[in-house]
């Protein structure tokens, strides 16, 4: 554990001011007046900020931004509704010692997030949880490693395979969402547009996708060229009425797994000319960064290693010992999302993976996101992101950054994640803050991932907290 904390601290000493800092420079502001409003909002003085928007004299784009910065700050005191009084309270119901001491020293380790909005502490909505899994001294004491069941799986998906990309382990999954929408939340007669999640069909990981079902008035599917793939529905809001979009579609999911023996001695030299490489080893702003700071911190990790299989199984092996996953903010609420991951000291799995994808793009090893959902065999369905990494001469290979090395003595099974991906998953994004089909006219609740889907009426978006969405699976596996 020791170890673990001097690799964070280091990390920290190396980076931490120098990305924080690069996010106040880059990432080009559109207007000249979002720099004193960005610079207000990250040092939490929001009265500072809504002063500063509310003297602002403009209109037409201009005019949408500033309202965009309002509605951050509104999103921002969602995500820690909590006070310093109720934080306490869940310490002490859970055990732990809720002295004004002990929690100063967990914010200063970055164990239990608080902003100081306004001079006020709050908390995130999460920040208890989040500190179990983060406090060395707590975590210790709860069980942890990888379960037996994804072990077994792992077991499985290298006996199947033949460490070349061989598809294995094919199931048949019919797919279930169903949103709500409270009674009044919109007046009877308006239209509520709702963009679902639907599966992408970009890999042979995926295949047969076809829509089952749906009860909305108007249903039309994206193309299969669309990035962030949805379903698209319509229904008229009725008086007393809760609102429900009902809908089901089918995949045919498989495992795929490629050897790290096999990746090494088959993978060619980069062509720096082609459009792959040149689309997906450059910036993506604001959550896909090159920075010098960035740049630096990978030099750090991966020193004069050339051979890209190398490279992200070195950054791999960094981020898992330096980043726990924890629960995070919404990513709407986020600058640079990579920063926040090093600032902070941990991140969700979207998180950690956008910052192997920088990673690795400092690096010049092609990489891209993909996300949607993780299934298990109880028909349980959870919101998930992970990533691809491009290899010359073999093409797009699958890496989980989030689930990290498995607590394996077995080699194989240890690295399995740094270039494989079970069979549980509906993968509907090949990339992040993608325009839909039809376009949406009002601000995303999720601008960078989509997984539970976007909704709006003509009075405007309906944020996450005005509707509730939930997706299961049933599933057979194929002879």
């Amino acid at each position: 554990m020791q170890r673990k904390n001097a690799a964070r601290l280091s990390l920290w000493v190396v980076g931490i001011l120098a990305l924080v800092l690069s996010s106040q420079l880059g990432f080009a502001q559109q207007y000249g007046w979002e720099g004193e409003i960005r610079d207000a909002i990250e040092a939490s003085r929001f009265s500072d900020a809504a002063s500063a928007l509310d003297a602002l004299d403009v209109s037409g784009a201009e005019q949408t931004q500033k309202e965009w910065y309002y509605e951050l700050m509104r999103r921002i005191k969602l995500e820690f509704p909590l006070s310093e009084s109720e934080v306490k309270a869940d310490l002490e119901k859970r055990g732990y010692d809720s002295s004004d001491a002990q929690m100063r020293d967990w914010e200063s380790k970055r164990y239990l997030e608080m902003r100081p909005i306004d001079g006020a502490r709050w908390y995130f909505k999460l920040a208890v949880n989040n500190l179990e899994r983060l406090a060395p001294e707590i975590r210790a004491t709860r069980p942890s490693g990888t379960s037996e069941s994804r072990l077994n799986n792992c077991a499985e998906m290298i006996e199947t395979s033949d460490g070349q990309g061989k598809l294995t382990l094919g199931q048949k999954n019919v797919f279930r969402g169903v949103a709500k929408v409270p009674a009044n939340a919109v007046p009877a007669g308006e239209t509520i547009r709702y963009w679902a999640p639907f599966p992408r069909e970009s890999r042979a990981r995926q295949q047969d996708v076809k829509l089952l079902s749906h009860n909305a008035d108007v249903c039309k599917i994206a193309p299969k060229e669309d990035m962030q793939r949805c379903v698209y529905l319509e229904k008229t809001a009725v008086e007393d009425e809760e609102t429900v979009f009902e809908f089901s579609f089918q995949t045919t999911s498989y495992a795929q797994y490629y050897s790290q023996e096999y990746l090494e001695k088959t993978v060619k030299p980069y062509d720096v000319n082609s459009d792959v490489y040149k689309e997906y080893t450059s910036e993506y702003l604001p959550h896909m960064i090159k920075t010098d700071a960035m740049k630096a911190w990978t030099d750090e990790i991966v020193g004069d290693e050339t051979n890209p299989v190398k490279i992200v199984s070195k950054l791999f092996d960094a981020i898992d010992e330096r980043f726990p996953w924890a629960s995070s903010n919404e990513y709407g609420t986020m600058f640079c999302i990579p920063e926040y991951v090093i600032r902070e000291g941990h991140g969700d799995c979207g998180m950690l993976t956008l910052t192997l994808v920088s990673a690795l793009r400092c690096k010049g090893v092609p990489a891209k996101w993909q996300s949607g959902w993780v299934m298990n065999a109880n028909g349980v369905c959870g919101m998930h992101d992970w990533g691809e990494v491009y290899y010359e001469g073999v093409g797009w290979v699958p890496v989980d950054m989030s689930y990290g090395l498995m607590t394996s003595d077995d080699p194989l099974t240890r690295n399995i994640y740094k270039s494989a991906l079970d069979q549980y998953r509906l993968i509907v994004n090949d990339n992040i803050g993608c325009q839909f089909t039809p376009e949406k006219t009002s601000f995303r609740s999720e601008p960078v991932d989509f997984q539970r889907g976007e909704m709006e009426w003509t009075g405007g978006n309906i944020y996450f907290d005005k509707w509730s969405f939930r997706m299961t699976v049933e599933q057979d596996k194929l002879d």
